[in-house]
């Protein structure tokens, strides 16, 4: 009765199994035949246990059949394993299932994409077996250096938790190495935010489990970054050799703009990164490793935070410069809306108040910016003893009127009322045989067309 339960299965599967490509059938075709359909019916019922022995034997006698008796084999082993209460029968399944994965790229290749997922496996079992910790972070290491950006997510965190677990039990792995893998897999979540935007916020929570995973690995703080790796990169700028890609051979120096090296790019990467984790990005060497960066990749961040630091050193020449290079970096109008407004703030602080309403008025153009009208309105309210003639006291006031229209465009009653509060009376008005409603110029710097109106 078996018998005939077999050959039914196979006769209604066969035309099926036939028409799939891929498929290497031995000389004793029928008994393979046999146990794949026995196992992948099995499977289908989710009857496990009798699942794994035909399976088994197809691992065994016919290892090139197809790739999904491998496929299937994880998911046989994953359900025992599950369901297995013998701590030590238990191990022996996840031996095993982790096996099948270095058979499957024996005899099918694409090795990269087998070990990815291989070590998401492994590290499901044995993230707490301080036993294998050795063993997670080699599956690790090897899925990263075969890899690179295309990492499975799952195993970037995993990673790093390894490296943790497995620095802390057997002090084998140094800092150094520590820092080089944060900073690999600190890139690939770069690469990934910028390829994958829709899943920005997961990504941006691997980052942040990163950085807590490695200020709990080594200690991560100002003085580290500054003076263990301030140093370094300090050297290697100052000795480039080959690092730098372009040189002056007049005064062979560095040709403003060029290129650094890998090298030196990537420990300036460390240390900026380092700098943010530690809180101490108001330092000297922060700075620096935010300009070989920016000099290398132009980023709108980076260039924002270099003129921030720049503006707050009083460096306002080379503040603009990096808000100029930040508008370059990027095409996002509230991005350069933002940018525009910090110049104008710049330009107000130095007391040129053209190019501040200059620049105000590009944010409002890029971005409709209720911040940009505050500081016009305020550049307008305090120019009244700049722009006064003293011949008319309506005209004097004209500015107030063109601050007035600022606030109210920015949705700020109080100012706009402060503003109205210094309108010319209706009596100065009538003495100086003028009407309200009549189009006047306020003249001086501001030279704006306002509606003449009265104080209330």
């Amino acid at each position: 009765m078996r018998n005939l339960l077999i050959l039914f299965i196979i006769f209604s599967s066969n035309t099926y199994v036939k028409s799939q490509p891929g498929w290497n059938w031995p000389e004793d075709k029928a008994s393979a035949e046999e146990k794949n359909v026995l196992y992948t019916d099995y499977l289908k019922q989710g009857n496990c246990d009798l699942a794994i022995e035909p399976n088994r034997w197809l691992i065994e006698n016919v290892p090139g059949l197809h790739v999904s008796i491998y496929q299937n084999a994880v998911k046989i082993l994953r359900c025992l394993i599950d369901k297995e209460e013998n701590p030590d029968a238990k191990s022996e399944l996840i031996q095993e299932a982790i096996s099948i994965f270095d058979k499957r790229i024996e005899n099918f290749g694409r090795e990269a994409y087998v070990k990815n997922r291989k070590s998401t496996f492994a590290y499901t079992f044995y993230r707490s077996d301080k036993t294998q910790y050795e063993n997670l972070y080699n599956m690790f290491n090897e899925a990263l250096e075969l890899n690179g950006n295309k990492l499975g997510n799952s195993n970037i965190v995993g990673f790093m938790d390894i490296v943790r677990k497995h620095k802390l039990t057997s002090k084998t792995i140094s800092d150094d190495q520590v820092l080089d893998i944060y900073d690999r897999l600190s890139n690939i979540v770069s690469f990934k935010k910028s390829d994958d935007p829709k899943n920005v916020e997961r990504l941006k929570r691997y980052q942040d489990n990163l950085d807590k995973l490695l200020t709990a690995t080594i200690t991560v703080d100002c003085n580290f970054v500054e003076n263990t790796l301030g140093p370094k990169l300090n050297q290697l700028v100052e000795s480039p050799s080959d690092e730098i890609i372009e040189t002056d051979y007049e005064n062979l120096n560095p040709v403003e703009g060029t290129l650094y090296s890998d090298e030196i790019l990537n420990l300036a990467k460390k240390i900026f990164q380092l700098s943010i984790t530690g809180k101490c990005t108001s330092s000297d060497i922060a700075l620096s490793a935010a300009k070989i960066m920016f000099t290398n990749e132009k980023d709108f961040a980076i260039a924002k935070f270099i003129a921030g630091r720049e503006l707050s050193s009083k460096n306002y020449e080379s503040s603009l410069e990096y808000y100029d290079g930040a508008l370059s970096s990027t095409d996002d109008a509230k991005q350069k809306s933002e940018i525009y407004l910090n110049k104008a703030q710049l330009y107000a602080l130095v007391g040129n108040k053209i190019k501040s309403r200059d620049n105000a008025r590009m944010s409002i153009s890029s971005e409709n910016n209720s911040e940009a009208y505050k500081l016009i309105g305020n550049l307008y309210m305090a120019s009244y003893e700049e722009c006064k003639g003293g011949k008319s006291r309506v005209n004097d006031r004209l500015v107030f009127i063109a601050a007035y229209n600022m606030f109210r465009r920015a949705g700020l009653n109080n100012k706009a009322a402060q503003a109205k509060a210094q309108f010319p009376s209706m009596e100065e008005i009538f003495n100086e045989n003028l009407e309200v409603g009549e189009s006047l110029n306020t003249g001086c710097w501001i030279n704006e067309n306002v509606t003449l109106s009265k104080r209330e």
